[in-house]
């Protein structure tokens, strides 16, 4: 039996991205994710990496019109209320429990608003990997490189937002309303809470800068000393969290560096 999709980690697939679990300051393009038994941020490819060329420089940050606003299945209350505070957390509150505001609810529905996009151009990332070379003495850089269980990914796009709306609803689809002041206590000074339209059962959290919440990665591969660029399918096994208890809005823990591109050997990044 095919295992049930989690519509938190697979709403923003239909546009073609991932989703970040944890959202965070600090997650760009030119960063590599690595992937095994789970999927995590590795750091950025110039920690590693020795080229020739210059480093591309993402382009400006773009309105994301066909992602802005857009709503995700709803969600059981649970599920929802830990993807509203890990947003939270990223925004810099003070990670509450809004258990008690949402005690009516029984689903939530999330939309990420004043989306923008920011774009490396797979052509300029293929000029910069292929005048340089990584370091090979990295424990990570063998791992995901060079052996045939692990593979990396190179981000070329992130999404960012500095707000979120949240619908709530109870068993029957009835929206559900919401006490604003109290969830305004609850979250703290750092980020703004107000009704969104005329409905008291949505409300809009904004923080004070945005954070990378999705991302789209290009495959990388070599064969001898040929690179091929890869599109990969945005999913969920795609998606990742920033582990190692970093505060709320702060860059994320520098990681063991990424991997070795040897001529004798077909890799991934």
């Amino acid at each position: 039996m095919p295992k049930k999709k989690d519509p938190s980690i697979t709403f923003l697939n239909k546009f073609g991205y991932n989703v970040v679990k944890l959202p965070r300051v600090g997650i760009e393009p030119m960063d590599v994710v690595g992937k095994d038994d789970a999927t995590q941020w590795l750091g950025p490819l110039r920690s590693v990496w020795t080229s020739s060329a210059s480093e591309p420089t993402p382009g400006p940050p773009r309105a994301a019109t066909a992602v802005n606003g857009q709503k995700s299945d709803a969600l059981d209350l649970s599920l929802g209320m830990k993807v509203l505070a890990n947003a939270l957390s990223a925004f810099g509150a003070t990670v509450p429990s809004l258990d008690l505001a949402y005690h009516f609810a029984r689903k939530v529905q999330f939309a990420y608003t004043n989306v923008t996009s920011t774009v490396v151009a797979p052509f300029e990332a293929g000029n910069y990997l292929a005048s340089g070379t990584l370091k090979t003495d990295n424990p990570v850089v063998k791992h995901y490189f060079l052996e045939d269980e692990a593979e990396a990914y190179l981000i070329v796009d992130v999404l960012k937002s500095d707000s979120v709306t949240v619908t709530a609803t109870d068993e029957h689809g009835t929206e559900v309303g919401l006490d604003v002041p109290a969830i305004q206590g609850a979250v703290g000074a750092n980020v703004k809470v107000k009704l969104s339209g005329a409905s008291n059962s949505t409300i809009t959290y904004t923080g004070a800068q945005p954070v990378t919440f999705g991302f789209i990665v290009q495959e990388i591969q070599r064969e001898n000393d040929t690179f091929r660029l890869h599109g990969v399918e945005a999913s969920g096994p795609l998606a990742f969290g920033i582990s190692g208890g970093a505060a709320a809005g702060a860059q994320p823990a520098q990681s063991p560096a990424a991997v070795l591109l040897s001529s004798a050997c077909r890799i991934r990044i």
